[in-house]
């Protein structure tokens, strides 16, 4: 993941990252509901840029997938800290509200349940990990995307080399100055020859002399 000038799928989540929390923190508070539709689509814009940025750094889609990661991290984790400081100084009202809302809803089941300030920091807690950890989910995927496209962008020196199958094959050279080792010159082992006289004789009717040819008399013409 790392070049040169750094790590690009930290770099980059980080700064997307709290680019993007201090954003939707400032839409949420701002715009309301409308701030948090907002946010869902600045968090894809911004999570797949910072994907395609990190790729087209190193060429390879597991860094935009990373830094995806990241930023889905960082500006979750950001834009929770002040609910959750919110959830904090005002847990009374809060806890006052949950328990109205329970009284209104007329469930038998929990009729005999009272909330309590720790309950309530639990549900808040609990809610918040639940959207970091959709946060980052969903930087994975967006993330992968950008870092798909991002992958072709990135420079020759940046694109994962593969070495040359050939030079592995090849044998070392020898070092110069190199001579090869003196060996004596080893004579084939001797081999024994038969003479005519110790062959067995040949059978006798390869022995008789040849018959004389006799060639057939020519043809004769009619007259």
């Amino acid at each position: 993941m790392q070049t040169r000038s750094g790590n690009p799928a930290l770099q980059n989540g980080l700064i997307f990252g709290v680019i993007l929390g201090v954003i939707e923190i400032a839409l949420y508070f701002l715009l309301g509901v409308i701030g948090l539709i907002l946010n869902v689509i600045l968090f894809l814009f911004l999570v797949g840029l910072a994907g395609y940025r990190a790729s087209a750094r190193t060429g390879k889609v597991s860094t935009g997938l990373l830094a995806g990661l990241l930023t889905g991290l960082f500006s979750s984790v950001l834009a929770s800290i002040l609910p959750l400081i919110t959830a904090l100084t005002n847990v009374d009202a809060l806890r006052a509200q949950f328990q109205a809302q329970l009284q209104q809803s007329g469930s038998n089941v929990y009729q005999n349940f009272t909330y309590t300030n720790n309950v309530v920091i639990a549900f808040v807690v609990l809610g918040l990990v639940i959207i970091i950890i959709g946060a980052c989910l969903l930087g994975l995927g967006i993330g992968s995307i950008g870092g798909a496209i991002g992958k072709g962008r990135a420079p020759l020196s940046a694109a994962p080399q593969y070495p040359y199958p050939g030079p592995m094959y090849m044998p070392p050279y020898p070092p110069q100055g190199y001579a090869p080792p003196q060996q004596g010159y080893t004579p084939p082992p001797s081999q024994e020859y038969n003479t005519p006289q110790q062959y067995p004789p040949l059978p006798q009717e390869y022995m008789s002399p040849p018959q004389e040819y006799t060639p057939p008399p020519p043809p004769q013409g009619n007259n």
